[in-house]
């Protein structure tokens, strides 16, 4: 993954993620932490929430993470597909290491497996995008 996403990833704390409904698409906000060994990005939600079900029976997501500004030069951000799946122990340190608070309340870990992202950064010009894919 290329150096430029892997800083705005650490730099930023808030994704908005898409999963398919029955007949629809379903979106929620998330706070999450960098897993940058594994290009993961992890949340903690309430696994009876309405995305984390339909998360659990449709598993490839649609992530959005952006900077936004009045000023066209400084917008950044990325969009992402990624697998979603429960998280392991590690990850789950990895998640309360970033927001230790998180441990008073209830709800579980989930990691979201980075297969594909398009960085998109003004300052490097409108039409260049740095794009990365799983192997």
């Amino acid at each position: 993954m290329d150096k430029l996403i892997i800083k705005f990833l650490q730099n930023n704390q808030l994704l908005s993620f898409s999963v398919i409904d029955d007949d629809w698409v379903y979106s929620a906000s998330c706070y999450y932490a960098f897993d940058e060994k594994n290009l993961s990005l992890l949340i903690k939600s309430d696994p009876e929430s309405k995305h984390i079900k339909l998360a659990n029976k449709n598993p490839k997501i649609a992530i959005t993470i952006a900077k936004d500004s009045k000023r066209l030069l400084l917008l950044k951000g990325v969009q992402i597909k990624a697998n979603f799946t429960k998280s392991n122990n590690n990850e789950k340190e990895i998640y309360y290491l970033r927001f230790p608070f998180a441990k008073l309340g209830a709800g579980e870990i989930y990691t979201l497996k980075i297969l594909w992202a398009k960085y998109t950064d003004n300052k490097l010009l409108i039409s260049n995008k740095i794009i990365f894919n799983r192997k």
